[in-house]
């Protein structure tokens, strides 16, 4: 979450309308073709949830990590990541990091990231051999082994680091600066993940966030500027002759599927939102938007689904229950999803 919006998010509480679900037991026992979705919640409300989509039904399960481990998930979940047969809950003011079974939701562990008993304000999680690289707003990425669910390592970064990619052995690392708002970063560390140093850095442009690799030669940045004279763009970096290329495309946030890009953008200042899809291969846009604006209230992110689909997170002006939107290339709504408050990430069961 970035600094406007806890902005936003402070202005607008006093006419938040919470929802009031009751509890749901009947969840499956295994947890197969469908959508498991986290809800952000508002800042400092301890109120992040996760949503289940079951796509065979098209049943929404709400509050599944409370019901299945009778306890709250925590405050400001920032992100959500598979690997291998775990599931990754990044939770940001909580400081922790849940680990759940794939296949059940049962957790397996909480981790607190706390560091000389303060909390660590953990981002954003990727991962590489057997090991979790957590970015944390002190400044350090944590390090944490996948089996014994250790955090075995820090290595200190840039200024609030955000965004994390890994390509070809090496660690990418946002560093936004975003608690300093307007003073913010501006640079992208490439790290040697088999010796945790330090290599390069990127001067990429104001309040980098999102990143991800091509899985070749070239990372994706989204800096953010300041919403408003400098304005949210993608930047490419070719990490081999070290060439940073402002795009020029609007963004917000990336995800990527085969060798599609899936660029959201949702302008502060108008209201408007796209999602342009760019072909990583010949680097070019292929479609500089597949949804209807008049179709989303305030975009939080988009994936592709299904081949020829895309799922758009709708964070309705962050006071109200979000939506999962479905929209097919063309353009045309497909169908909707009612889940909890700030959908902001999801992994998709198939």
């Amino acid at each position: 979450m970035n600094s406007i919006k806890y902005i936003l998010i402070i202005l607008l509480f006093v006419s938040c309308k919470k929802d009031k679900i009751d509890p749901d037991n009947d969840l499956p026992e295994n947890y197969s073709n469908g959508i498991l979705v986290l809800n952000e919640g508002l800042f400092q409300q301890n109120n992040s949830t996760l949503s289940w989509i079951d796509l065979n039904t098209n049943d929404v399960k709400q509050n599944v990590f409370l019901n299945t481990n009778n306890r709250l998930l925590g405050d400001t979940g920032n992100d959500l990541q598979r690997y291998g047969s775990k599931i990754y809950v990044v939770v940001n003011s909580s400081s922790t990091i849940e680990v759940l079974d794939a296949t059940t939701l049962n957790s397996i562990k909480q981790i607190q990231l706390n560091f000389q008993a303060q909390g660590q304000q953990p981002r954003r999680i990727t991962f590489w051999s057997n090991k979790a690289y957590v970015s944390s707003y002190d400044g350090y990425v944590n390090i944490i082994d996948t089996n014994s669910l250790d955090v075995v390592n820090r290595i200190q970064v840039g200024q609030n680091p955000e965004g994390l990619a890994v390509l070809n052995d090496h660690l990418f690392v946002a560093n936004s600066g975003g608690l300093s708002f307007p003073n913010v970063d501006s640079t992208v560390f490439q790290i040697d993940l088999t010796t945790n140093q330090i290599l390069d850095t990127f001067v990429v442009g104001e309040n980098p966030g999102d990143v991800i690799s091509d899985g070749n030669q070239n990372i994706y940045v989204v800096k953010r500027g300041d919403y408003n004279v400098d304005p949210s763009e993608m930047i490419k970096v070719n990490v081999n002759t070290g060439t940073v290329e402002n795009t020029s495309l609007p963004a917000s946030s990336l995800s990527k599927s085969g060798n599609s890009l899936y660029i959201s953008y949702y302008n502060y200042n108008t209201n408007n939102s796209s999602v342009a899809i760019y072909d990583l291969n010949t680097e070019a846009v292929i479609n500089s938007n597949i949804i209807g604006n008049n179709d989303i209230t305030t975009l939080y992110g988009s994936y592709s689904f299904q081949g020829n689909q895309v799922i758009c997170l709708d964070a309705m002006n962050f006071t109200n229950t979000g939506y999962l939107k479905i929209f097919d290339y063309s353009g045309s709504f497909l169908s909707s999803f009612e889940v909890g408050l700030n959908p902001n990430k999801i992994i998709i069961y198939e």
